[in-house]
């Protein structure tokens, strides 16, 4: 496995770079890349940009060979950094953004690739992902809107789940306002036009942002059902829950602001405080009835209260 700061232009330029960025993935990643080299796509690149990994997860693709190539970043830039250094250490003409958590089925990347090849408006497909249970998860959804983002607030989206940023599971292929970045195939010339994902948002809603500007430059985004991944979930968020959690709050109200406007995300600040204080609620009664879910009780709890505090006065600049 070598270590490439950038790709030699004379090799001969693969159809597809997949670009899996790690983090302390653990057990996830080897899986995740024997899956992508025994894929039948004749052209399949495959690059890990590593985020200063502390565990083993590398050392586990060491007898893979010389197909793997590591970026490494010195550093944990986050998600959209990595997948932008990948993007940055490539050139081919599309790009698959893979969380090491996900397994893709053989045909997967070819239905995706003919996908964006019918279909020259679309800048990102993302395919249909499955949970450990082989249920179909809802990885897209439509662009998200206030009243929506309201209703989530009193946590209706868990009686309703649409409402979780009007996310879907359609069973034929259709445009979508986003997919999740777990795994979807984009154009180099469409991630190219928006400057690839915004490098301020660390984690979480950056691809949300990141196919929103992709609407907002001209293209489409869609959805496949046709390609399938296994998608294990949180390979290295759950590490430390209860930041990413802060994290994901700080992202989520930058996004906000950005596509739905100033006055969007001050109504919804206001409405943060009794979100929190419901889901502390909620895990109290979590952590109390299932002794198994106790330790990530206790991280959620602790995280919902710090987000109590900072919402106080708060104002959404750069998440961080």
């Amino acid at each position: 496995m070598d270590d490439h700061k950038a790709i030699d232009q004379t090799v001969d330029m693969p159809r597809v770079t997949a670009v899996v960025v790690n983090w302390n993935a653990g057990h996830y990643l080897r899986p995740c890349v024997q899956a992508l080299m025994s894929i039948s796509h004749p052209e399949l690149d495959i690059l890990v940009v590593d985020n200063d990994s502390t565990d083993d997860s590398l050392g586990t693709l060491e007898d893979l060979g010389d197909r793997i190539r590591l970026v490494s970043a010195g550093q944990n830039l986050g998600f959209g950094s990595g997948i932008n250094r990948g993007v940055q250490s490539s050139s081919s003409p599309f790009v698959l953004v893979l969380n090491p958590d996900v397994i893709l089925e053989d045909d997967s990347v070819k239905e995706m690739v003919q996908f964006l090849e019918a279909n020259p408006t679309v800048g990102a497909v993302g395919p249909k992902l499955l949970d450990a249970s082989g249920k179909t998860t809802a990885s897209c959804g439509e662009y998200p809107v206030l009243i929506a983002e309201v209703c989530r607030k009193f946590l209706l989206h868990l009686v309703i789940p649409c409402l979780k940023f009007r996310r879907q599971r359609p069973t034929m292929p259709r445009k979508m306002g986003w997919v999740t970045g777990a795994c979807f195939l984009v154009r180099r010339k469409a991630t190219e036009s928006v400057g690839g994902f915004d490098e301020d948002i660390f984690m979480y809603y950056e691809d949300v942002d990141f196919c929103l500007r992709l609407n907002s430059a001209g293209w489409e985004v869609a959805y496949v059902p046709q390609a399938i991944g296994l998608h294990s979930g949180g390979g290295s968020s759950r590490q430390v829950l209860e930041k990413m959690l802060v994290v994901s709050e700080h992202s989520y109200r930058f996004m906000i602001r950005r596509h739905l406007g100033k006055r969007a995300e001050r109504l919804l600040s206001c409405l943060t405080p009794i979100e929190m204080g419901l889901r502390v609620l909620l895990w109290q009664v979590v952590g109390l009835l299932l002794p198994r879910l106790r330790f990530e009780a206790n991280q959620r709890i602790r995280a919902y209260r710090r987000i109590m505090v900072e919402n106080t006065g708060l104002e959404a600049g750069r998440p961080g």
